[in-house]
C-alpha cells in the first residue's frame, strides 16, 4: 500500500542564532517529525505549511524533507494540493479551526492537535464538518495509544480486578514555576483562550507545562477512555493565582502582573455511568513531597490496579511510568506493559505515542485513537464542568 501523503501545518524552522528562548510552537518538531520518519512505509511528508512560503522553505531544508516537498504559506493553498491526504494541524488552539476548516471542506483526512478547537462551540462544528465531509480524522490526545493505556483498560475491561467500584486521580504539576510566565505564551493564562490549565493540563490531564498547546494526550480524556463518562458530577475551579510576571525570552522582565483568569487548581468528583464513584484533582504547585506528577488508583470488587508517574507529560510515556496490580490478598505486582512495543526504543520518548497514534491511524485501527467525534465527548465533559463549578463556558 501507498504511504499516507502528508500536509503538516506548523512545522516551523528552529532559531539558528544560537539565542535562549521557549521553545513555543515546536510540537510539530519535537514529536510529529520523528514519528512520521519512524513509519517510512506508511507516511511520507509531501507538504509544509507556516505563516509564509519563506518559513516553509526553511523548515524543509533544515528538516532535510524530500526536495520535491511543496511549501506554502497558507492553509487554502495546501487543502488545494491534489497531492495531500492527511492534513496535520500543530498550532495554537486558537487558529484550529480557521486552519482545518479548509482542509475538510477539500474533503481532506485530518490530524488536529488537542484541544479539537477553542470551545465547544467551534469544537462541534469541525466535528460536523468532518463528519460531512466523510473523511478519516484524529486528536492529539496520544495517550490512548499508550501501552500503559491500553493494558489498564484492557485490565478493566476483562473484569480481573472485578467491577469497578472507586477511581480517583491526582494530578500535580511543581516542574514550572506558578507565578511568572513566558512572552507569547500569556494565551494559557487566559480563561477564554480555549488553550489553558484547565483545556490542557487537566482536559489532556497532562502533568507538566511544557510545549504549552501543543502537547497532547489527556488524564481526563484517558481517565474516560477506561472507565466511561460521568453520569453527574460536581466540580470546582479556582485561581490560585490572580497575576504572573511575564518575562521574553532573553530573560527580561515585559509585565510585573499580567492578570491570569485560568484556573490551576481543579477539582471533579461524581459518579460514572457505570456506577462507579470517581474524583480527579489537578493542581499547580511549587513543589512535591514525592516527586510524583500523577497517581491514578482504579478499586475493584476483586482487586485494584494503580498507576505512578513522577515529574514528567503524561501524555509523553515517561520511560518510569509504573503499573501495578494487587489482587485480594495476594502480593502488589508490577505489570510489564510494553512487551511486543516497538516505539519505546524507537523514537524519543516524547514522540513514541504520537509515533502509535500514527501507526494506528495507518492501519485503521479505531481502538486507540481519538476521532474528532470521540474527542467532542471530553470537550462536553469539559462544558459540563465549567458549568458545574459556575465558571462561564464557550
Amino acid at each position: 500500500m501507498a504511504p499516507i501523503r502528508v500536509g503538516i501545518i506548523g512545522l516551523r524552522p528552529m532559531p539558528v542564532d544560537g539565542s535562549k528562548r521557549a521553545v513555543i510552537g515546536y510540537w510539530a518538531v519535537t514529536a510529529h517529525l520523528p514519528a512520521l520518519k519512524a513509519l517510512p512505509e506508511d507516511y511520507e511528508i509531501v507538504a509544509v505549511c507556516n505563516s509564509s512560503v519563506e518559513s516553509a522553505e526553511a523548515a524543509i531544508k533544515q528538516y532535510s524533507l524530500k526536495e520535491s516537498t511543496k511549501a506554502y504559506g497558507n492553509q487554502d493553498d495546501l487543502a488545494n494540493d491534489p497531492l495531500v491526504d492527511l492534513v496535520i494541524v500543530s498550532v495554537g488552539v486558537e487558529k484550529h479551526f480557521e486552519l482545518a476548516k479548509p482542509a475538510l471542506e477539500k474533503k481532506k483526512n485530518v490530524f488536529m492537535e488537542w484541544p479539537l478547537a477553542v470551545g465547544l462551540t467551534q469544537s462541534e462544528e469541525l466535528s460536523k464538518l468532518a463528519s460531512a465531509a466523510g473523511v478519516r480524522t484524529s486528536v492529539g490526545v496520544q495517550a490512548r495509544a499508550d501501552p500503559l493505556v491500553v493494558k489498564l483498560k484492557r485490565i478493566v475491561e476483562s473484569g480481573e480486578i472485578g467491577t469497578v467500584v472507586h477511581s480517583a486521580a491526582w494530578i500535580s504539576s511543581s516542574l514550572y514555576p506558578s507565578n511568572t510566565w513566558m512572552e507569547k505564551g500569556e494565551y494559557f493564562l487566559d480563561h477564554k483562550s480555549g488553550g489553558n490549565i484547565f483545556f490542557i493540563f487537566f482536559g489532556h490531564l497532562r502533568v507538566a507545562m511544557e510545549e504549552l498547546i501543543l502537547i497532547s494526550s489527556s488524564v481526563l480524556d484517558s481517565f474516560t477512555h477506561v472507565l466511561g463518562d460521568f453520569a453527574e458530577l460536581q466540580a470546582t475551579l479556582k485561581s490560585a493565582v490572580s497575576s504572573v510576571k511575564i518575562f521574553n525570552a532573553e530573560g527580561v522582565l515585559v509585565n510585573p502582573a499580567y492578570p491570569k483568569t485560568s484556573a490551576d487548581q481543579i477539582l471533579v468528583q461524581g459518579t460514572l455511568e457505570s456506577g462507579a464513584v470517581a474524583s480527579l484533582s489537578a493542581k499547580q504547585s511549587k513543589t512535591d513531597v514525592d516527586g510524583v506528577s500523577f497517581r491514578w488508583v482504579i478499586s475493584g470488587s476483586e482487586g485494584s490496579v494503580e498507576v505512578i508517574v513522577p515529574q514528567s507529560n503524561w501524555q509523553a510515556g515517561e520511560p518510569k511510568r509504573t503499573l501495578r496490580l494487587k489482587i485480594g490478598n495476594d502480593a502488589a505486582t508490577n505489570i510489564d506493559f510494553l512487551a511486543g512495543d516497538e516505539f519505546e526504543s524507537k523514537v524519543p520518548a516524547v514522540a513514541a505515542n504520537i509515533a502509535r497514534q500514527y501507526s494506528a491511524f495507518a492501519k485503521g485501527d479505531l481502538g486507540t485513537l481519538a476521532t474528532f467525534e470521540s474527542a467532542l465527548k471530553t470537550h462536553r465533559l469539559l462544558d459540563r464542568i465549567l458549568k458545574a463549578a459556575g465558571w462561564e463556558s464557550f
